[in-house]
């Protein structure tokens, strides 16, 4: 069975569509889910084995999307 991980993130509310089309060019490393878009409040769920690939994306993302983890969010496995 595939094993997900999880993480909660808060982006500028308005790159939310522009975040989703970066994850989509990575071949649909994650799935993007939108919780909060006036908070900009969204979560990510991808295959625990690619989290250092996450990682990497996320590192490099530029700084206009402003990425940082959600407050008391700890990375999820599912």
């Amino acid at each position: 069975m595939l094993k997900l991980a999880a993480r909660t993130l808060i982006i500028i509310p308005e790159q939310i569509g522009f975040f989703r089309f970066i994850l989509e060019a990575y071949d649909n490393l994650a799935i993007l889910t939108t919780l909060d878009n006036k908070q900009g409040l969204v979560k990510l769920l991808y295959p625990r084995e690619l989290t250092s690939e996450v990682d990497e994306l996320l590192a490099a993302l530029p700084w206009q999307l402003v990425v940082r983890p959600a407050p008391h969010a700890e990375p999820e496995n599912t």
